[in-house]
């Protein structure tokens, strides 16, 4: 086998990816994003950060002209709302290519000319600060706008693209600045606003407000394909200057009254309405592929519509993503929280999960030809890069000391398809081949890992949940779900375990549940979620490991664990052909525009039902913890497991659990 990550022209530095004694790096890397065929950097959307953070600007007016002119003392201050742009991005969801296809037909108009020509669909994301001081009843019929605008060098250029069509891009009493607009449709999304608005856990946060925008079918000019081929030739052209997306979406504010020092008075605050406008340049919304024409010509019309490219003929060709993230290494400075500094901590692994190793170990043995997807944010994005590297790099017996020898001993007796079962960390295999590497084992199952850097401005960080963890599932489903068959977003600390000794992951996807002849016919799916603790003093790879071994190898124990350490906040996975967003814990859909037999299987109160929510005989999150759940008290039950399971700290042990039934 050869590889093309040369490691003679790597330099070194004095960072290994962990410092636990069990696990020593072989080498150590610093290099720029090297290509091999098993890590893959995502510089296009490093492209894409770069080129929001230059060009990109957000602000906020009042919504209406009379407003403007009023004393701004007496109507409030717009200042306590801060807006910034966050990503945006040409929308490659396969639902959103079928909704404009059927929304075409729907007018007798044939514009699309079957995907050729549709228009282009983007969406943005905007952080808005001071979400509790926001009436969110009714920003969703405030009618937000989103337009697309081209400026050129001269007036004749100008009014020669697209004649007739698209409008100048002015305001009252100014003259033509040779820049053209075009309107599309747009709809704004807030979807945990008001769920975080009521938790008290988030005062003084903002949210990511997320818009979608539709162009108009038909004309060649506004397919995403054409304005980002202008984009790119721009440098080599006389014409065209500058292409730039904008959004605008109003909500209503509660405001103070002068002589009012009180801002929480809300018999004193007055509501009224603002805009928040967010302008992208072009180079920071186009994507790895904007070519849309091919995911329609590619489109399910059936739930095993074998013909589609997103509808797999057997689990050995289907394409399967799992995503976690985004991930950060966080510190308190100056008072409050905030993103751990690169230059201060030489030794972070920044936005790395600590449990990344030990769940790759699980996806190594039961998902087989499939993509990890770690989102991490920016600031620590190419720390994360080298400490994957180092990772790479490093022995399997080193790495996993123990089972690595159990488990992966006998790889070249095996199909690299195949399952290798959990129950091999039991066995006591001693013929592994200590030289191999986990590049060289991922290379062997055919496992890639995709690192995707998710901007994250500072105040976004502090300010959001989860250090904006909000604006990376629907980016993940618009920028990538074209890419894939099937995707899970998953939390970082958890392990997939097979509930099935005989199938992979790949096999209980696609035959249990999304394609196969007994598919549930959902467009998506919500993980049983088992809810363990782990204490501090075994937070290392191999007593993590451990730990999944004793659970799930011991029948008593997983009973027990599955009845009642089960939280029905399990993530979620979902067909491509079918996910609008993957809303953390919900696979978002849009129930009329599913191929023929899908149906959106999101149960009211997310009631745990067999349609909806995966199997103990299929998959489970093995969710490990370093704090103890409040849903269930199982003191005795954690002590009589340790030192594998341990029990609660006493502080923890106070708090009014409710009793686990037995």
């Amino acid at each position: 086998t050869s590889w093309n990550l040369n490691h003679d022209n790597l330099k070194r530095t004095s960072s290994t990816f962990y410092d636990h004694d069990t696990v020593k790096p072989k080498t150590e890397f610093n290099a720029a994003h090297l290509p091999n065929d098993i890590l893959k950097f995502d510089e296009f959307v490093l492209a894409n950060i770069r080129e929001t953070y230059n060009g990109a600007r957000s602000y906020t007016e009042w919504a209406t002209p009379q407003m403007k002119n009023e004393d701004p003392i007496a109507i409030g201050d717009l200042g306590q709302f801060q807006t910034i742009p966050l990503h945006a991005t040409v929308d490659r969801r396969p639902i959103i290519v079928r909704r404009q296809l059927m929304e075409d037909n729907k007018k007798s108009q044939s514009l699309a000319a079957n995907g050729k020509l549709l228009g282009c669909a983007i969406t943005g994301a905007t952080f808005v600060s001071n979400l509790e001081a926001l009436d969110l009843e009714h920003y969703k019929e405030n009618a937000p706008t989103c337009k697309v605008c081209f400026q050129f060098s001269n007036r004749q250029d100008m009014s020669n693209f697209v004649p007739s069509l698209g409008y100048k891009a002015l305001e009252q009493g100014q003259q033509s600045a040779s820049i053209k607009c075009f309107e599309g449709e747009a709809t704004v999304e807030a979807r945990f606003a008001e769920w975080q608005q009521g938790d008290p856990r988030f005062g003084g946060f903002g949210y990511q407000w997320h818009v979608d925008c539709v162009l108009p079918n038909g004309i060649h000019e506004l397919t995403c394909q054409e304005i980002s081929r202008m984009q790119k030739q721009n440098d080599m052209l006389d014409d065209l200057q500058k292409v730039y997306f904008k959004t605008k979406f109003e909500v209503d504010g509660w405001f103070q009254q002068p002589g009012s020092d009180d801002t929480d008075d809300s018999e004193t605050a007055q509501k009224r309405r603002f805009r928040i406008q967010t302008e992208w340049p072009w180079t920071a919304v186009m994507s790895h592929d904007d070519d849309c024409s091919a995911i329609a010509k590619g489109l399910s019309m059936s739930w095993n519509d074998v013909h589609s490219k997103f509808v797999p003929s057997s689990h050995r060709e289907m394409s399967l993503a799992h995503a976690e993230g985004p991930g950060y290494d966080a510190t308190e400075y100056d008072g409050g929280i905030s993103l751990k500094s690169m230059n201060a901590d030489k030794v972070s692994k920044g936005g790395l999960h600590p449990r990344l190793v030990s769940n790759l170990f699980h996806l190594i043995r039961n998902a087989p030809g499939s993509t990890h997807m770690v989102a991490v944010v920016d600031g620590q994005a190419q720390r994360s890069y080298q400490e994957i590297l180092n990772l790479l790099d490093m022995s399997i017996s080193d790495l996993f000391k123990v089972y690595g020898s159990r488990v992966f001993g006998n790889l070249t007796t095996w199909n690299d398809q195949d399952l290798i079962p959990v129950s091999f960390m039991n066995s006591m295999n001693n013929l592994f081949q200590s030289s191999i590497t986990l590049l060289e084992l991922l290379q062997i199952r055919s496992i890639k890992i995709h690192l995707v850097p998710i901007m994250t401005p500072s105040l976004v960080f502090e300010k959001t949940v989860c250090g904006g963890q909000y604006s990376f599932p629907p980016y993940l489903a618009a920028r990538y779900a074209a890419d894939y068959q099937v995707i899970m977003y998953v939390d970082g600390d958890t392990a997939m375990i097979e509930g099935n000794n005989k199938r992979t992951l790949n096999e209980m996807i696609v035959y249990d549940r999304f394609f196969g002849q007994n598919s549930s016919k959902c467009a998506g799916h919500r993980m049983r979620l088992i809810e363990q603790y782990v204490k501090p003093e075994y937070n290392n790879i191999e007593k993590i490991l451990q730990c999944t071994q004793n659970l799930a190898l011991d029948k008593k124990k997983w009973q027990y664990a599955l009845k009642n350490c089960h939280l029905e906040e399990g993530h979620i996975v979902a067909r491509t052909d079918s996910v609008y967003a993957f809303s953390v814990h919900h696979p978002d859909t849009l129930a009329d525009y599913l191929p023929e037999g899908i149906e959106d299987c999101i149960t009211p109160g997310n009631a745990v039902t067999p349609c909806y929510f995966l199997g103990e005989d299929e998959i489970v999150q093995l969710h490990l913890r370093n704090r103890v759940t409040t849903r269930v008290r199982l003191d005795n039950w954690f002590a009589s497991w340790a030192p594998t399971w341990a029990a609660p700290s006493d502080d923890l042990k106070s708090a009014p659990y409710p009793q686990a039934k037995e």
